[in-house]
């Protein structure tokens, strides 16, 4: 025991120490949290942009605003991992193989240096799950009440959650009575209320946010507003295999008939869940049900299978890690300016540089900044340039990051992005026919003088539109100025 507690603290440190002085800060939607707090921390040069909730990112500003560092989302996702493993193992009776599972879970590992909401929502929804189980075996309202409570809590900081309570909603509460399942509802509510209450605040209308989130992901399902293919994670073998790779190997045992029997209605959510995440296979996702899966299969787990998995979940962990590890020394390996993680390793191989991709970008923003003083930039060529020199940008000599796809819609006095419509014709003599319509569009509150920009940057390349030509090329930032 004495030597284990001490092996459990190096663990621990290591854990920290690797988040903490990894470049990596994730690869995916990290803009959605980092550049929201950063927007209201008052350091963004540019308007915002967010397709999740602004709750997360609202929430880290003060820290970001007072460091200028987006090191804090480390930190939380410290301390939201960390308790997530206490209460696996408080809630699995202090079962000292349900810790040890979790401490060295593949996907927590992962996921510590990521900005990103899910580190926190496996905490909520793993006690969310704990209440809902409760209440399908004792019909205690309290526990009802407590897990609504949560999944809203869980939906308020990151959108999946509602997807995941849509299913617990139909596996738990399909044999109790309807009036359950209207007390669950009202409790998400109550739960999701700091986000209606800020979407209120920052957009005069409470859904507005979790609308268009839940628009958005159906809209990538169909190519994205840019209509270029599928818009989410690809299923390649890289993918699906990395994803598999991430669900605890213990969670194979839980098919045995008696621990099925035992556990029929969490294990048929399990598998639902994971299904719907194999939709959009993401490591990520897994995380928000890893301390689930530990927490039912630890129990069960006989020495010989503890051993198996302790030893899977370290090879695992290694391989899903080793990017973090090269980006201490590589900060920008496979030339990719947010680093790379595991299944890109395993999809693309790895390519080392000396050259900081990040520093070389942060230097050439610094020069640009000294050298055009007060000015906007236009960016380009991809819609969504502009975010990667905002994101890095930290200062005040730069009054604006412009998205060369708005530009383009100014010039043509145009501001849809994206529509659809849904209009179905009747076969018979009916009077009347009815249309739905939706779309995405240029902001109404648009206050940039597109007129009056006089600069463009080109990341890497020049900005490809005749009203500018090219005056000053830097280490890999082009700047050009209008004719």
């Amino acid at each position: 025991m004495k030597y284990e507690k001490q092996l459990l603290g190096i663990l621990i440190v290591i854990f920290i120490v690797l988040t903490l002085i990894t470049s990596y800060y994730g690869s995916t939607d990290i803009g959605d949290y980092s550049d929201v707090a950063k927007y209201f921390a008052g350091d963004y040069s540019a308007k915002i942009r967010s397709s999740h909730s602004y709750l997360w990112g609202y929430l880290h500003a003060p820290i970001v605003e007072l460091f200028s560092s987006f090191l804090i989302f480390k930190i939380t996702s410290i301390i939201f991992l960390f308790l997530t493993a206490l209460s696996v193992f408080y809630l699995s009776g202090k079962n000292r193989k349900a810790l040890w599972l979790m401490v060295l879970s593949p996907v927590a590992w992962y996921m510590a240096p990521w900005i990103n909401p899910i580190q926190a929502s496996s905490l909520i929804f793993l006690w969310t799950f704990y209440f809902i189980s409760e209440y399908s075996r004792d019909n205690n309202l309290r526990n009802l009440i407590y897990s609504g409570l949560l999944i809203g809590l869980g939906w308020a900081v990151w959108d999946t959650i509602l997807y995941l309570g849509v299913i617990m909603l139909l596996v738990f509460l399909y044999d109790k009575k309807l009036s359950s399942s209207l007390v669950f509802v009202a409790c998400i509510l109550i739960g999701l209320a700091p986000r209606l209450i800020l979407d209120t605040y920052l957009f005069n209308f409470a859904f507005f946010t979790a609308i268009k989130t839940f628009i958005s992901g159906w809209v990538n399902v169909f190519g994205g507003i840019y209509q270029t293919g599928f818009a989410h994670s690809p299923k390649t073998f890289a993918t699906i295999f990395s994803f598999l790779l991430a669900i605890p190997l213990s969670f194979w045992i839980c098919f045995k008939p008696g621990i099925f029997k035992a556990h029929k209605k969490e294990i048929i959510f399990l598998c639902i869940s994971l299904l719907l995440f194999l939709m959009n296979p993401q490591i990520r996702y897994v995380l928000v049900l890893a301390p689930i899966i530990i927490l039912i299969s630890s129990k069960y787990l006989g020495n010989k299978g503890f051993k198996i998995s302790i030893y899977g979940s370290i090879l695992i962990t290694l391989f899903f890690i080793s990017p973090y590890v090269i980006e201490i020394f590589y900060s920008s390996p496979n030339s990719q300016i947010y680093g790379i993680e595991a299944s890109s390793v395993l999809s693309d191989g790895i390519s080392l540089s000396n050259a900081d991709l990040k520093e070389v970008l942060i230097e050439d923003l610094n020069s640009i900044s000294l050298d055009f003083p007060n000015q906007s930039f236009l960016v380009g060529n991809s819609p969504d340039d502009y975010q990667v020199l905002a994101h890095f940008y930290w200062g005040s000599s730069v009054k604006e990051f412009v998205s060369i796809q708005d530009y383009e819609l100014w010039q043509k006095n145009e501001s849809i992005l994206y529509e659809k419509r849904f209009e179905p014709v009747p076969n018979i003599a009916e009077r009347r026919q009815f249309w739905i319509e939706g779309g995405l569009k240029k902001s109404d509150n648009d206050k940039t003088d597109y007129k009056s920009i006089e600069y463009a940057i080109g990341i890497g390349e020049p900005v490809n539109s005749p009203d500018f030509v090219i005056v000053k090329e830097y280490k890999t930032l082009v700047l050009s100025k209008k004719v």
